[in-house]
Parts: C-alpha cells; sequence; structure tokens
C-alpha cells in the first residue's frame, strides 16, 4: 500500500531533476535556452517571405531566399547550439 508520502517525494524529486531543463547558458547567449538564434532566423526568413509574395516576387526568389534562409539556419544552429 502506498502512502501520500510517495507521492510528496516523487514531485520534490521531480521539482530538483527539472531544473537542467529550464534554460541555463545554452545556444544563443546567457539567460536564453538552447535554439534562440534559429528562432531568429525562422522569424526573419518568414517576414521576408511574407513581403516577397506580397510584392509579387517570383519563384525562383523565392525559392533562392527559402535556401539561403536554410542555409542560415544551420549556420546558426552550428555556431550557437
Amino acid at each position: 500500500m502506498k502512502s501520500k508520502h510517495d507521492h510528496d517525494e516523487y514531485h520534490a524529486y521531480k521539482s530538483t531533476t527539472d531544473d537542467s531543463k529550464k534554460g541555463g547558458s545554452g545556444g544563443g547567449g546567457p539567460g536564453r535556452g538552447p535554439g534562440t538564434g534559429g528562432w531568429i532566423v525562422i522569424g526573419i526568413v518568414v517576414i521576408m517571405l511574407i513581403s516577397f509574395i506580397s510584392d509579387g516576387a517570383s519563384f525562383d526568389a523565392i525559392e533562392t531566399l527559402l535556401g539561403f534562409g536554410i542555409i542560415a539556419y544551420l549556420l546558426v544552429k552550428w555556431l550557437f547550439g
């Protein structure tokens, strides 16, 4: 038969083990979570993609933008992540 203390001990253990996943200085710099630089690149590419489409850019220009976006994302992930 389990007691109430087993449940409390589990939550105490769980709260101490989850601290390593809450951030730290990985990825984009001090105090940021890992992958911050990647999200910045994705945001920039999405904004540029919307502006390209609204200006009526050709498919070749959009394809080039997405290609350079993937290269930039991989470069940022390699450098910072």
